[in-house]
């Protein structure tokens, strides 16, 4: 206690907590102006070394020394002194101590060597790829858009696209997760803490810098940042001419590979530094077409095409932007509803002039692949976008399409998921990326989490219309039909210019039985045009519920486009039951094995099962459609985009066997499923069974149902 007394007395307590009030100040100014005057990251490891230290001699001069009007005047030692100096030696050596060993970020490697900023670090021969971090995900970097120091807000796109390129050259390399351009350009002019934006795109590492062009010259500041601790790993300064940018690009991100300690096969090494184009006036159209891209909206899908094809009229050979252009035409195919013979012409060619001059390049069978989903091609389709996740390990997109193709068109959820989940992770602000996840989740059963997610999004995104289109399908899945079209006319507000999703209206009265109303929105349907094949299987519906199978089938069979599973399902439905079975053949061989085998997609065993039974081939039809009995076991009757719906009463009717036929309809709306019903009444696999009183006895309480949702909505002002 007397030393305690003795310490207040000589003021020592005092100058101890002004010095660490003040030294805290001056290292929070310290981090925040240095690395704006480019200093190098040791600087501020220096001056906090040398604040530490500080404190220990502080602590003496306090005891040692005392001011007085006469001036500074020396104090004997008294009794605490000598515990005093051994208080302050160890403080001074757990400072030292700190600095030299108990960083992580800088302690002695034997696999590599920090120097000064900008200074390149030198893996010795032991160093391997794996050396980099023991947890996978420090393997992963977010590249924040840099800054624009210069005046002019029109080099805003030179400084982003700058980092977006870099971004796309650190994305080829195999080993490193990148976080894609959607989610780390959601932070741009946001002063957030890098933790904070770590934590918030699951990245270990950010790249972050500042472009200032001034006439034909640019210097551009680039540092790495561990989101850990905020620690700066590298950093450098380049001034240079602004024909040099590919160049610096290069640099770049060789430096930040190297910083993270990535050893790179001798084809990844080529692949980070191939330029897509020299020529800088196309590079410049090409960034400002691609921030355009990941709303989805119509009319900046139309801009960024416009740039795409300036940037090819600029250079020819450039590859990049023949896929992008191409990628760009079949969103704008899928969202506006239909492209001019002169985009439809130009299609196919910018695919093919891409993977001419870039095989290599992943964006580009990304476009093949679409293209061959147009086709129909399923085993292209496959086999196009296999090799983009190969090439292109971080194109979330890619990801995204090709799950979104494994779900909708092959009936896989238990791999489209785990891809969802990935393209999720390297793009995780993305909201189209963000949208595809839900549904799947969705068509999981996780109903719930889905509008959960969904609703954040929609909230955090609000010009997404595509957000709208999902919560709609969820609604109807759970029969809602208020629900659903309210949710269409959001979209529809949100992004007028997209055709298709008013043809979605069409579709949700349909199967709610809304017979007349759907007839009354087809007609309705002229601006914003409707994809030719979507129009056409809306109006072959609808010829098929009021019985016309043969008109429903000569509209699909002229349609080029059209899904050959809907040609099939005419042709059964107008009994041309062996062209059936041979398009069926042709499409899921596995299930006409012995054992079969059928996709997620409860209808296929039905279908084929049908397409036997009138082509003669009885025994093999019963086998079928028992086994999707077996197979339809664990799907739920209301899951979406894979519900069983009435899959299991037309099964046993196939098998003719009409008390368990209707047995499985009173299941069905016992389930509380009760769309499609207009369908059934005009199905010819329920021929026989509707002749017996079970069947209308069975439906009347659906049809009820549907009947109240069509009365609801018109009430509501919907109809």
């Amino acid at each position: 206690m007397a030393f305690l007394e003795e310490l207040k007395q000589r003021k020592v307590v005092r100058v101890a907590v002004a010095y660490l009030v003040v030294a805290w100040l001056g290292v929070q100014v310290a981090s925040i102006a240095l690395p704006a005057f480019d200093a190098p990251a040791w600087v501020l490891r220096v001056l906090i070394l040398v604040i530490a230290l500080g404190f220990p001699l502080a602590l003496v001069l306090a005891w040692a020394v005392d001011l007085t009007p006469e001036g500074p005047r020396f104090v004997p030692g008294g009794t605490g002194w000598k515990r005093l100096i051994a208080i302050s030696a160890a403080i001074g050596a757990l400072a030292l101590g700190w600095y030299v060993f108990g960083q992580p970020a800088y302690r002695s490697r034997p696999d590599a060597q920090l120097t000064s900023a900008g200074a390149r670090e030198r893996p010795s021969a032991a160093a391997t790829p794996s050396t980099a971090a023991s947890n996978p995900n420090d393997r992963s970097i977010a590249v924040l858009p840099f800054v624009n120091m210069s005046r002019d807000p029109a080099n805003e796109y030179f400084s982003d696209g700058l980092a977006e390129t870099t971004l796309d050259m650190l994305a080829q390399v195999h080993d490193l997760r990148v976080i894609a351009r959607t989610s780390s350009f959601a932070f741009k002019g946001k002063a957030q803490d890098v933790r904070a934006i770590g934590r918030a795109l699951d990245a270990a590492h950010l790249l972050e810098g500042s472009v200032q062009q001034a006439g034909n010259t640019v210097r551009i500041t680039a540092q790495l940042v561990r989101t850990r601790d905020g620690a700066h790993l590298w950093s450098h300064k380049y001034d240079r001419q602004l024909t040099d940018v590919f160049a610096i690009q290069d640099e770049i991100a060789g430096e930040v590979v190297k910083a993270l300690q990535l050893a790179l096969p001798a084809a990844e090494r080529k692949r980070l530094t191939q330029h897509g184009t020299q020529n800088l006036a196309a590079y410049q159209e090409f960034l400002r077409g691609t921030p355009l891209l990941p709303e989805r909206n119509v009319p900046k899908m139309r801009q960024a095409l416009v740039h795409f094809e300036k940037a090819i009229a600029l250079d020819p050979a450039y590859a990049a932007a023949y896929a992008q252009a191409a990628i760009t035409l079949g969103l704008l195919r899928s969202y506006s509803g239909e492209l001019t013979p002169s985009e439809t012409e130009r299609l196919p060619r910018y695919v093919a002039t891409a993977l001419r001059l870039d095989p290599g390049l992943g964006e580009a069978h990304a476009a093949q692949a679409m293209l061959h989903e147009r086709d129909k091609d399923i085993e292209a389709a496959v086999a196009s976008y296999q090799r983009t996740v190969e090439l292109a390990p971080n194109y979330a997109s890619g990801l995204q399409w090709y799950a979104e193709f494994l779900m909708r068109t092959i009936g896989d959820l238990d791999r489209a998921l785990p891809m969802f989940a990935r393209a999720v992770a390297i793009d995780p602000l993305s909201p189209e990326v963000r949208n595809e996840y839900i549904t799947a989740l969705a068509a999981a059963g996780r109903e719930d989490e889905a509008l959960a997610m969904n609703a954040a999004q929609i909230r955090a995104n609000p010009g997404f219309a595509n957000a709208h289109n999902t919560r709609a399908d969820i609604f109807e899945a759970r029969g809602d039909l208020v629900g659903a079209l309210r949710e269409l006319a959001e979209a529809a507000r949100v992004d007028p210019a997209a055709g298709n999703r008013r043809s979605d209206r069409c579709n949700k009265l349909l199967n709610f039985s809304a017979v007349a109303e759907a007839e009354a929105c087809v007609a309705a349907l002229r601006s914003p045009p409707v994809a030719p094949e979507r129009m056409a299987g809306l109006r072959a519906a609808l010829l098929s519920v009021r019985g016309d199978k043969e008109g429903a089938m000569a509209l699909l069979i002229a349609q080029p486009g059209i899904d050959p599973w809907n040609k099939a399902d005419v042709l059964l439905g107008a009994g041309h039951d062996k062209e059936a079975l041979a398009m069926l053949r042709a499409l899921e061989p596995e299930m006409f094995r012995s054992p079969p085998e059928v996709s997620s997609y409860p209808g296929d065993a039905v279908m084929g099962a049908q397409a036997l039974k009138g082509a003669g081939e009885v025994e093999q039809a019963r086998a079928l459609a028992h086994f999707g009995l077996r197979a339809n076991e664990k799907i739920p009757v209301k899951g979406l985009v894979f519900g069983k719906h009435w899959t299991d009463a037309m099964a046993w009717a196939v098998l003719d066997d009409v008390p368990r036929a209707c047995a499985a309809l009173r299941a069905t709306v016992a389930d509380g499923f009760f769309l499609r019903i207009a369908g059934l009444e005009n199905d010819r696999i329920m021929a026989t069974v509707r002749r017996d009183p079970c069947f209308a006895a069975a439906l009347a309480p659906a049809k009820a149902r549907a009947a109240a949702q069509v009365a609801a909505a018109r009430k509501a002002g919907l109809l």
